[in-house]
């Protein structure tokens, strides 16, 4: 797989992705330094408890999934990993530039709005799919991020500098500077910023997304007459017949309400200059869809009695060519004083709650696939069947859950209540961890091929390692024969080593059953609920951020 970016860090390839994780294009320099497991358990310093987070979801309906629908401790060595002095490892010299600011100083607003503040002031446009963000007003700075198209960010009123920068280097909030020119723009409304202006949604998906039909459907780089669909399309008629025979499927989803054709849509003007630079700028096409792909839609409308998306990349998708994205109802659950480890996920379609009377155990209400339900740290054993304790009192059949426990040992990485995440490949389990303390928990799907080796096969890579490079969304694709695809604007995918990351996905609800490429596969609202706790922070209005010091560190392990 390779990455859909078109700009490398000098220091670092920014990584790009697969339906669970490629391997880069062009590998990174090895960053790494031997570690291993440490040998007895870390003594935590006596301070108080970080404050628990708000809650993110109802602390009663837990973790329920949709109705219709001891892990062994790791092996000998961990694989190589970049550390920093808090784990008593010196990085390597290269790293020693990396941005010393705390984190604090660069997370932005929660629900990803500006300040009132900040909305008095004059503002930077994104005019690229790449707008990069300098950390200081030079080409040769170190890179810390970058804004999508259509992104608005508080800027200073006068450029700090011209060096080899035309129309000037402007310090852009909370930190940074960026280069007016190709990629950037001082006014407000660009036509990029036009119809670049739905924002990404950071609580859930970030956008509505459609996966290709087959035959995979055409991609118009500008508003296309009926004539210029009938060229392009040579079954259409056949098609839109057959079309109109599903819409009356229950399990058909349909596009989102049209909306006015935008105007700048409706000159006919080519609307997608992200791909200029590939194909002629008249072409009809900007390029055919492959026949498993995936798309973020900015916005839909009607057209010659059809309805077309508009995606990130500013073509144009028929929609009858495509099927709306259903998002997974499933999420994991926010762990606090009174809700905390032991849980249990259901983990069969006929479960059911079980109680004792007189001696005998008797079948109750049932139970959710995936539902999410809080244990007391006891098993109890009734006519050879093993039965989990819920916090209510009820019995839970041991062999229909998965049950995630708290870590018997605080590894030396957790102290002083830093950030940490636990991922077991055999549980398909994920628990966030700040020191000692659980603070969220869920399902996930990591590599397809269990405990193999990753370089071979499709398996989730085993050690601990930082997140170094966070996207609100970006694209994953492979090109293997047999197992092509084209996956725009995967939600909040995590970088921590090479081609692995935490990902949200939209093209699949299997969450708790291994899957992916390698990576590890984490619900929407899951997936967003993580890209907001773990560092590097992604600021007010950027798609992506990146440091090589100060990443929350991610364990996966058997």
């Amino acid at each position: 797989m390779r990455v859909r970016s078109l700009v490398v860090f000098p220091a670092l390839v920014l990584a790009g992705l697969g339906t669970s994780c490629p391997r880069l294009a062009e590998a990174p320099p090895r960053l790494t330094v031997a570690m291993v497991a440490p040998a007895a358990p870390f003594a935590l310093p006596a301070a108080p408890a970080p404050a628990p987070p708000e809650p993110l979801f109802d602390a009663v309906a837990f973790g329920r999934g949709a109705a219709e629908e001891e892990a062994p401790e790791a092996g000998p060595g961990l694989a190589p990993v970049a550390l920093d002095p808090i784990l008593g490892v010196a990085l390597p010299a290269e790293l020693e530039g990396d941005d010393p600011e705390s984190a604090e100083e660069d997370r932005g607003l929660e629900d990803g709005t500006p300040s009132a503040e900040q909305a008095d002031r004059p503002v930077l446009v994104s005019t690229a799919k790449e707008t990069w963000i300098f950390a200081e007003p030079r080409w040769k700075s170190r890179r810390i991020g970058y804004l999508r198209a259509g992104a608005k960010v508080p800027r200073g009123a006068r450029p700090a500098g011209n060096a080899g920068c035309s129309g000037g280097w402007y310090h852009v909030e909370p930190k940074g500077y960026v280069c007016v020119g190709n990629t950037a723009s001082l006014d407000s409304e660009h036509p990029v910023a036009r119809l670049q202006s739905t924002r990404p949604d950071l609580g859930d998906l970030p956008y509505v997304y459609a996966l290709s039909r087959f035959p995979p459907p055409p991609l118009y780089a500008h508003l296309p007459s009926a004539k210029e669909m009938a060229e392009a399309e040579p079954d259409l008629r056949s098609h839109l017949r057959k079309h109109a025979a599903t819409t009356g499927d229950p399990s058909y989803e349909p596009p989102p309400p049209p909306g006015p054709v935008p105007a700048d849509v409706a000159t006919g003007a080519v609307l997608a200059p992200f791909a200029n630079q590939w194909r002629s700028s008249d072409a009809l096409l900007v390029e055919r869809a492959r026949a498993r792909s995936g798309y973020a839609l900015l916005g839909t409308f009607e057209h010659e009695g059809r309805q077309f998306g508009l995606t990130t990349d500013q073509s144009l998708l028929p929609l009858d060519r495509a099927r709306i994205v259903r998002p997974s109802r499933f999420h994991g659950v926010v762990l606090g004083d009174e809700v905390t480890l032991p849980m249990a996920f259901v983990r069969t379609r006929h479960g059911k709650r079980y109680r004792e009377v007189d001696g005998h155990v008797v079948a109750g209400s049932p139970l959710a696939f995936r539902e999410a339900i809080a244990l007391r740290d006891e098993v109890i054993v009734r006519g050879g069947t093993r039965y989990l304790v819920t916090t209510s009192g009820a019995l839970l059949r041991e062999d229909q859950a998965t049950v995630i426990r708290r870590a018997e040992r605080p590894p030396g990485w957790s102290a002083g209540g830093r950030k940490w995440i636990d991922v077991s490949i055999l549980r398909q389990s994920l628990v966030a961890y700040e020191g000692d303390r659980p603070v969220f928990v869920t399902l996930v799907s990591t590599g397809a091929d269990g405990l193999g080796d990753p370089k071979k096969t499709h398996s989730t890579i085993q050690g601990a390692f930082l997140i170094h490079t966070k996207h609100v969304a970006v694209t994953m694709d492979g090109d293997d024969v047999g197992d092509e695809f084209d996956l725009r604007d995967v939600p909040f995918v995590q970088y921590f080593t090479e081609g692995f990351a935490l990902h949200g996905a939209y093209w699949h609800d299997d969450f708790g059953t291994p899957r992916s490429h390698g990576c590890v596969n984490l619900a929407p609202r899951d997936a967003a609920w993580l890209f907001g706790w773990t560092t590097p922070d992604v600021p007010t209005g950027w798609h992506g951020a990146l440091t090589l010091k100060h990443g929350t560190l991610v364990y996966t392990h058997p």
